[in-house]
């Protein structure tokens, strides 16, 4: 086969066409970028991220948690309610259904004077709890009166002081081991009559075995001198006690006044109203002079053994000093009785008489003058 066949056999071209084709120098020239284009770096700088894209990123990333987080609280709110919604209407439909249920009941049974629980059984419902009740009751008398328990073991006595706890409990008429249902017999007005000494009695149970007892009593001031012998009166003027001698417990003693009509628990009826309360102006003052003295060690109210008036309204008190003599108090009249007693309390106390013997004192004037007896 010649040239020219292989040719056509495998489409080689002719000469003039080679000559047309580029050469392989003028292929690389075309390839080959021409000097006025630059050429294109990539560098690591190309794959970071703008500081300021980060930030919106991140502030739109918090906002978006912000949403979910406030949508999850809201379906966690309308959730619960709900469910509470649910739960109400559940018991409310139970609450129906038992008062339905109730009401059925009812509908069935008779009235209850009409109900038989036990066929056999002679007696109605309220012969029964009437039965009941009194079985009861019954018990719990037998319980009080024969129960050692309900016995009285201990009194507790408030309030007394001229009395002793024996003499009060006396005047209630209890004693000890008496049933306590006996204090339902205590009569007040029968113990102020007897004993005027107290004036308010309360008497009352401590269960099981006790009994409390307070009592408000007088306070003895001062006797007064009648003809068959002396009574103790309080501030008013109550009787408290008589006395048919001389007891040497018998002061301060009111002599002078014109006394009718002595009734033990009642009030003196005196004749001269205004000298009995000269006396009890004089014991006053006598009692706020003790009361201010700066010493406990003289008494000056329990040494004062005597106040007389006299018709011409002249005053004598005599006293009893600590060295144990008497003496013997003139006064003119009460105007000036508080200062004139805490003077001479003042006097005592500081032992002004303490060297003197029995003698009087004229407190008429302001010179105050004593005279010894016999002189």
């Amino acid at each position: 086969m010649n040239d020219d066949e292989l040719d056509k056999l495998f489409d080689i071209e002719e000469e003039g066409s080679k000559e047309d084709a580029p050469s392989d120098k003028d292929e690389a020239e075309l390839n080959e970028p021409s000097g006025q284009e630059e050429e294109e770096v990539i560098t690591e700088d190309d794959f970071k991220e703008d500081p300021e894209d980060i930030r919106k990123k991140e502030k739109e990333e918090k906002e978006e948690q912000k949403r979910l987080k406030a949508k999850q609280r809201a379906q966690a709110i309308i959730a619960a309610e709900k469910y509470l919604e649910e739960s109400r209407k559940k018991k409310l439909q139970e609450r129906m259904k038992k008062r339905e249920e109730k009401l059925l009941r009812k509908q069935d049974l008779p009235p209850l004077k009409d109900r038989t629980f036990l066929d056999d059984f002679p007696l109605s419902f309220k012969q029964t709890m009437a039965g009941l009740i009194g079985i009861t009751v019954l018990t719990i008398i037998l319980m009080l009166a024969f129960h050692p328990m309900f016995r009285i073991e201990f009194f507790n006595v408030e309030g007394n002081y001229a009395l002793t706890k024996e003499e009060v409990i006396e005047q209630t008429g209890l004693d000890y081991h008496d049933h306590i249902i006996k204090v339902l017999a205590v009569n007040p007005s029968r113990i102020y009559a007897q004993n005027p000494y107290i004036s308010k009695i309360t008497v009352s149970i401590s269960f099981p075995s006790g009994i409390n007892i307070k009592v408000e009593e007088r306070k003895k001031i001062a006797y007064i001198k009648y003809a068959d012998g002396y009574f103790a009166i309080d501030s008013e003027g109550t009787i408290l006690e008589f006395s048919s001698s001389d007891s040497p417990d018998a002061h301060p003693l009111l002599c002078g006044l014109d006394v009718n009509n002595v009734v033990l628990g009642g009030h003196i009826d005196l004749e001269g109203n205004t000298r009995y309360q000269k006396l009890i102006i004089i014991l006053g003052a006598v009692l706020e002079a003790d009361q201010n003295s700066e010493t406990e060690e003289y008494s000056f109210f329990d040494n004062v053994r005597e106040i007389r008036i006299l018709p011409s309204g002249m005053i004598f008190m005599t006293i009893t000093l600590p060295n144990g003599s008497t003496l013997q108090v003139k006064l003119a009249d009460v105007e000036t009785i508080t200062d004139d007693m805490h003077w001479l309390l003042f006097a005592i106390e500081e032992g002004v008489f303490n060297d003197l013997p029995d003698g009087s004192l004229d407190m008429t004037d302001d010179n105050r003058i004593y005279r010894q007896y016999g002189y």
